[in-house]
């Protein structure tokens, strides 16, 4: 039961990123962007997809670094699947190409920096409890 709540938590932050991601890229590459519900439902399912196959990085036998390459391509394919619905609803004819690889690339790795920098900001705050903890103890 723990691993299924600990899968929710990661599919909600992989919605949040998501339609955070959607937004700021419109407003940036757009003049105006537009939530309608499809997309929401589009960009919350890969955001789900994406954050849900985070799991594979709790998989104790994966290195680190395969991990990291099998969750990027997920990203790229889920991105392949879901993104050509999306533009298809602004009129616009979706390619999977070179470009749209490397932009996706570089949100990909700004959002793992992100959440690398939290996850050592998080480790060095424990590490901190940890040593006020133990200077009490003696």
């Amino acid at each position: 039961m723990r691993w299924l709540i600990e899968l929710l938590q990661r599919m909600i932050i992989g919605i949040e990123i998501g339609i955070t991601c959607y937004v700021w890229i419109g407003v940036s590459c757009y003049s105006s962007v537009k939530l309608t519900l499809p997309i929401a439902a589009d960009i919350s399912l890969m955001g789900a997809v994406i954050g849900g196959a985070t799991f594979i990085f709790r998989i104790p036998r994966i290195n680190y670094y395969f991990a990291f390459l099998m969750h990027y391509l997920i990203v790229l394919i889920v991105n392949w699947i879901a993104l050509s619905p999306i533009y298809k609803m602004y009129g616009i004819s979706y390619r999977f190409n070179l470009q749209n690889i490397l932009f996706i690339t570089v949100i990909y790795f700004i959002i793992w920096l992100v959440i690398r920098f939290m996850q050592i900001n998080d480790v060095q705050r424990v590490n901190r409890r940890l040593k006020q903890r133990q200077k009490k103890d003696h």
